[in-house]
């Protein structure tokens, strides 16, 4: 079938498609837009393990203890290792803007490379697309370029690992296998994709999808081999890494989102939002497992619901300084309108099209799986805005493509109740994070003090 909207929002077809060289100048546009901010003048609490780790493996130390490889996959200190260079060369003064400009890159190729190729699978890729989705990218995602966190790496691998898959050839399926082993690896809270992904390919492609599992072993052997080199244990994933789910599943279930704070008067970098229902619910209970929290979900309706469209809505619902957290309120809100209604907007007008094909491309499925895996990785943990840059991106190539299209705002039948069915949606998750960032607790949380909050 020809990637083509439907009656309701019809695309003219394309003239052109994007080329090359238009593509690195729209990259190096979005790379100039997040460059041109003020480079962090000091690294904290997550980002200064990853940073630790990058700069040991350059200069010689204790990478183990300074990437915090206990609970850091061992591809974490690897990341940066290209600004970490620089600063060896002309000293520690260059971390902040060697960081900026490495992530400034990264934005450019997930604008201009592979959200268009994701938007790919869907419709012919033409400048205005390619254009759309680099100054959306450069807009949205630059508040993370100046920190040296694994969000935008993790999201641009799950990314690829979707794209790769349309190439339909065994090594792109092995190179697919190897960008979503990669992805698990520097950020954990991946894993849903990652398998949902998985399971796609392996359905789709049967016995060819064994280059994916190949790719993605590749990819976790490192963590094996440190693994085993420490005598800790056999799985390819960090040590603590049970632990942490354990305290995750705790949080997860009456926490709606965790902040942390680095501006302002702030007795504390700690800020937790809470959900004071569910954690009454609870009664001094919470889970200290995934199978525990998915129980106490099941246990206590309606308030899990409550909590899981808050957590939704709350991880769009982006402040200007994302990835950390400063009060301001109205440009808080407004940008926070921004990224929710670029999210929704993007994920419906591209689930519109999925419907609208008979016979949709394995891509297609497994962009849909990612995306749907993501949004339930956000329900099962105790949420960051960063956890949903993935839901971002998927937004911004969707809406890239309503903005690329000439339509007309339908007047009746099912493209009417598209319309309107989105917009209450985006005002639906909107509503949903407003109200979840309602009871702020400042500092460590328990279910006890949430429920008095």
């Amino acid at each position: 079938m020809a990637h083509e909207w439907t009656a309701e929002l019809p695309l003219t077809a394309p003239r052109e498609a994007a080329s090359t060289r238009l593509r690195l100048v729209a990259a190096a546009v979005a790379a100039v837009i997040a460059v041109l901010q003020v480079p962090a003048a000091a690294f904290s609490y997550d980002a200064a393990s990853y940073w630790g780790g990058a700069t040991a493996l350059v200069r010689g130390g204790d990478v183990f203890g300074d990437g915090f490889l206990a609970l850091r996959g061992v591809l974490t200190s690897v990341v940066y290792v290209p600004a970490a260079l620089v600063t060896r060369i002309g000293g520690d003064d260059l971390a902040g803007p060697a960081v900026l400009l490495e992530n400034a890159l990264l934005i450019g190729v997930l604008g201009a490379f592979l959200l268009p190729a994701l938007l790919g699978a869907w419709r012919t890729v033409t400048p205005p697309v390619v254009w759309a989705c680099a100054l959306g990218a450069a807009v949205l995602l630059r508040g993370l370029a100046p920190f040296p966190l694994m969000d935008l790496w993790a999201a641009g691998l799950v990314l690829a690992t979707v794209v790769l898959l349309g190439l339909r050839r065994w090594w792109a399926l092995a190179l697919a296998g190897l960008a979503g082993g990669a992805a698990l690896n520097v950020r954990p809270a991946t894993l849903v994709a990652v398998a949902a992904v998985g399971v796609v390919v392996l359905v789709a492609r049967r016995w060819a999808g064994g280059w994916f599992v190949l790719g993605a072993a590749v990819a976790l052997l490192p963590q094996f081999v440190l693994n085993r080199a420490r005598g800790a244990t056999w799985v390819p994933w960090p040590e603590l890494t049970s632990q942490l789910t354990g305290v995750q599943a705790s949080y997860a279930s009456f926490v709606v989102r965790y902040d942390t704070v680095v501006a302002g008067d702030a007795v504390s970098p700690q800020l937790f939002f809470c959900s004071p229902s569910m954690a009454a619910a609870l009664d001094g209970d919470p889970p200290s497992s995934t199978g525990q929290l998915a129980v106490a979900y099941l246990q206590h309706l309606p308030q899990a619901v409550v909590l899981s469209v808050q957590k939704i809505g709350s991880a769009v619902h982006w402040p200007l300084s994302m990835p950390y957290y400063q009060s301001l309120p109205v440009v808080n809100g407004l940008f926070a309108v921004l990224v929710t209604a670029v999210s929704v907007l993007g994920a419906v007008a591209l689930l519109h099209r999925l419907v609208q094909d008979r016979r949709p491309s394995s891509t297609v499925v497994a962009g849909l799986v990612a995306w749907a895996a993501s949004v339930l990785t956000l329900v099962t943990s105790a949420t960051e805005t960063r956890f949903a840059v993935v839901l971002v991106l998927f937004g911004i190539a969707g809406v890239a493509g309503l903005a690329t299209t000439r339509w007309q705002l339908p007047r009746r039948g099912r493209g009417l109740g598209w319309l309107v069915g989105a917009l209450a949606l985006v005002a639906l998750v909107y509503l949903g994070g407003s109200t979840g960032l309602a009871h702020p607790v400042v500092g460590d949380v328990t279910a006890e003090t949430c429920a008095a909050a």
